[in-house]
């Protein structure tokens, strides 16, 4: 992936597609209908990409090409005991943060695999971070179930905001990392926490809840101007970042900074720090909400993925975790071929400017199959829908043809190959799902895989996810 240092292997041209690609992805606005909105102000560059069934004579690939790929991947089978998942593994592992990024939050197999990678990296090689796509503090009742068994998991699971983790897999990946936990000194334990920014009701409860306990008195003196942002709202620009929101920010700063030293008598340092992050995070998400309310969405997606980057090298300061997992869509953990400068920088960009190598974005990506998508507001309904045929100009119609799957590919180790070093090079998009717009199956995310990816597995037959731990 292109890290700011690095010279491109090729000149790209800043995408006009920012918002597309953020649309695409289906996770910017949450639930509010706000990755629809975005979706039907894009252009039609995503609805005019072709698809074929199978190989035509332009994209048939060569058998000195599959050749190279089978060479080259790691097949691996979907089971807790795949040996091969040990090398690839072993291969993340040489970066300190690993960000798991899916290319469709409604595919079973993208709950397991990053299940099965988290066990190893936890146990083998030292990870004791998980963050994962949730807005900070969301996640304090799954951390509590994981770190000191306190509380029950299906609840805490159903309470998230967003219904892709309400999954088994997902429930017996944090399980396990209970187990894991349990018996083991406090700083050696793994923690699972939120990084998003874009729901500024969390951060805004979350500091109630602390201000409860060490200052009831201040809170009643700011009782007028949080309680208000302790619901989310869809209002106007104008509801947003207003002054009254902006003098309850800086209140809040200032009243954590000088009642510091008597806050933590009455918890601990480190919940002050958290609380002082949660006023951080409460005015990203409330500029957030403005830029998307006056639907300038590129501009949106800029303040959540920098937010997002932020707040993981922050929990990784916080926990005292060196090595992280960063869960997530892969629109947001996946790298830009433009330069960082430019609108639309993804958190993964963000963070491999920051870390250089020691980030290593994996995207998860399909082939064919079906996928499941909410079919009600409440997301308690899911409908299933087929990705439809393969989209020329991907790696993944190429890897549709190899004789494996599920496939791990190291771009760095795979560009050694003259062959595969092309092919990776030729490749100008990626194969997504929408959940607004599942009828058309398989979407064209207008970025070469080449340069926003460190590596991929690749799963060519796919199936639906079920999501039981949803409200």
């Amino acid at each position: 992936m292109r890290r700011e240092s690095d010279v491109s292997r090729r000149e790209f041209a800043a995408l006009a597609g920012t918002l597309g690609a953020s649309a695409l992805s289906g996770c910017i606005g949450g639930d509010d209908g706000a990755g629809e909105t975005a979706l039907n102000s894009t252009s039609t560059t995503s609805t005019d990409a072709t698809t074929s069934d199978a190989p035509t004579t332009e994209t048939a690939a060569s058998s000195e090409l599959l050749d190279a790929i089978e060479r080259e991947a790691v097949s691996f089978e979907l089971t807790a005991s795949a040996e091969n998942l040990d090398a690839v593994a072993n291969r993340l592992a040489e970066s300190a943060i690993v960000g798991i990024g899916e290319a469709s939050h409604g595919v079973s197999e993208f709950k397991s695999i990053p299940r099965l990678l988290v066990r190893r990296l936890v146990s083998d090689h030292s990870y004791r971070l998980i963050a994962m796509e949730g807005t900070l503090g969301e996640f304090a009742p799954v951390n509590a179930y994981v770190t000191e068994g306190e509380g029950d998991l299906e609840s805490a699971l159903s309470a998230l905001e967003f219904h892709f983790w309400g999954s088994d897999q997902v429930r017996e990946m944090l399980a396990w990392l209970r187990a894991f936990n349990e018996g083991r000194p406090r700083d050696d334990r793994v923690a699972v926490r939120g990084y998003d920014a874009q729901f500024y009701d969390v951060n805004a409860r979350a500091l109630r809840t602390y201000l409860e306990r060490v200052d009831p008195d201040f809170l009643t003196e700011i009782a007028d101007s949080l309680e208000p942002l302790t619901t989310r709202s869809h209002g106007s620009a104008s509801a947003y970042m207003t002054d009254s929101q902006v003098a309850l920010i800086e209140d809040l700063r200032t009243r954590l900074e000088t009642k510091e030293s008597e806050y933590v008598e009455q918890g601990s340092e480190s919940a002050v720090e958290l609380a002082q992050r949660h006023v951080w995070t409460l005015e990203q998400g409330l500029r957030f909400m403005e830029k998307f309310a006056a639907e300038e969405f590129p501009a949106g997606k800029e303040i959540r993925d920098e937010a997002m980057a932020d707040n993981v090298a922050w929990l990784r300061e916080w926990t005292g975790a060196d090595r992280a997992v960063v869960m997530g869509s892969a629109n947001h953990t996946m790298g830009n071929a433009a330069p960082a400068s430019k609108p639309g920088t993804r958190m993964g960009q963000h963070l491999a400017d920051e870390f250089s190598s020691d980030y290593y974005s994996l995207g998860l990506l399909f082939g064919s199959g079906s996928f499941a998508v909410p079919a009600n507001h409440a997301k308690t309904e899911f409908e299933t829908f087929e990705t439809g045929g393969l989209l020329d100009g991907t790696l993944e119609s190429t890897l549709a043809d190899a004789a494996s799957s599920p496939l791990f590919l190291d771009f760095e180790a795979a560009r050694e190959r003259s062959v595969l070093d092309e092919w990776i090079a030729g490749a100008s998009t990626i194969q997504v799902t929408t959940p607004s717009a599942p009828e058309n199956g398989a979407r064209p995310l207008p970025d070469p895989p080449g340069e926003v990816l460190d590596g991929l597995v690749f799963v060519r037959d796919v199936s639906a996810a079920s999501f039981p731990y949803t409200e």
